[in-house]
C-alpha cells in the first residue's frame, strides 16, 4: 500500500497536480512509518520535500529533505544521500545562499561519482557551477558539455539552469517550449497552479523578458 500510494503520487506530480500528489505521499509516509520501514520513510520524505520545493515553499522543502538525509545516513544509503544532498543544495541555491549550496552540492557530486550515479551528476553539476559563478569562483565549462552530451532527456528546470550558466538562449527556448507543452495538457484550474510554481514561473518570466521585449 505504501509503495502504491507513492507511485500514484508520483504520477500526479508528473501531471502537475502537486496537491493530490502531496496527499498520496503523506499517506504513503504514514504507512511506512507505522511499519518502521525506514528506507521507505526516507523516500516518502524526499517526495514530500519535492512537492514543497516545486510549489516554492523552500523552507518546508528543506525540512523534509533534511529528515530524509538523516535516515539515509543512518542506513548508509549512499544513493539516497547523494540525491538528498543534491536536493538540499538546490534549495539553498534557490534561496540565494550560494555558499551552503556549494557545500551540499560538492558532497552530492562526490558521492555520485563514487558510486556512479551518472543521471544525478547531470543535474548536480550545473547547480554547483552556478553556485561557483555567483561566488566568483572558476569552473570548467567544458565539463558541462561533457556531462550533457549523452543526455537523452533534459527537463525544463535543467534547461533553465544551463541557459543561466552557459548564457545560451536556445536552452531557455527549449525550457519554455517544454513548459508550454506540459501546460497544454492541463485543465484551466490546474494550469493556473502549474504556471505559478517555482520553476515554470521563472522560465516564463525569463522568456518574456528575453524574447518579448
Amino acid at each position: 500500500m505504501g509503495i502504491s500510494l507513492a507511485n500514484i503520487g508520483i504520477v500526479h506530480a508528473d501531471k502537475g497536480d502537486l496537491d493530490t500528489a502531496l496527499d498520496h505521499f503523506n499517506n504513503s509516509f504514514a504507512i511506512r512509518e507505522e511499519l518502521g520501514y525506514k528506507q521507505g520513510m526516507g523516500a516518502s520524505l524526499h517526495n514530500i520535500g519535492y512537492v514543497h520545493y516545486n510549489k516554492g515553499d523552500l523552507d518546508t522543502a528543506l525540512e523534509y529533505y533534511d529528515r530524509a538525509l538523516k535516515i539515509q545516513e543512518e542506513l548508509g544509503d549512499k544513493a539516497g544521500m547523494g540525491f538528498s544532498l543534491h536536493n538540499i543544495g538546490r534549495v539553498h541555491y534557490n534561496k540565494g545562499d550560494y555558499k551552503k549550496a556549494e557545500d551540499y552540492l560538492e558532497k552530492a557530486l562526490s558521492i555520485q561519482k563514487e558510486i556512479g550515479l551518472k543521471g544525478l551528476e547531470l543535474i548536480t553539476t550545473p547547480y554547483l557551477y552556478l553556485s561557483y559563478k555567483h561566488l566568483g569562483k572558476d569552473y570548467y565549462e567544458k565539463q558541462i558539455h561533457n556531462v550533457i552530451k549523452d543526455a537523452e532527456n533534459i527537463e525544463f528546470e535543467l534547461n533553465l539552469r544551463l541557459y543561466q550558466l552557459l548564457e545560451n538562449k536556445s536552452y531557455l527556448e527549449t525550457a519554455y517550449k517544454q513548459v508550454q507543452e506540459k501546460a497544454s495538457e492541463m485543465e484551466e484550474e490546474l494550469l493556473k497552479k502549474f504556471l505559478s510554481y517555482l520553476i515554470p514561473k521563472a522560465i516564463v518570466e525569463e522568456y518574456n523578458k528575453v524574447f518579448k521585449k
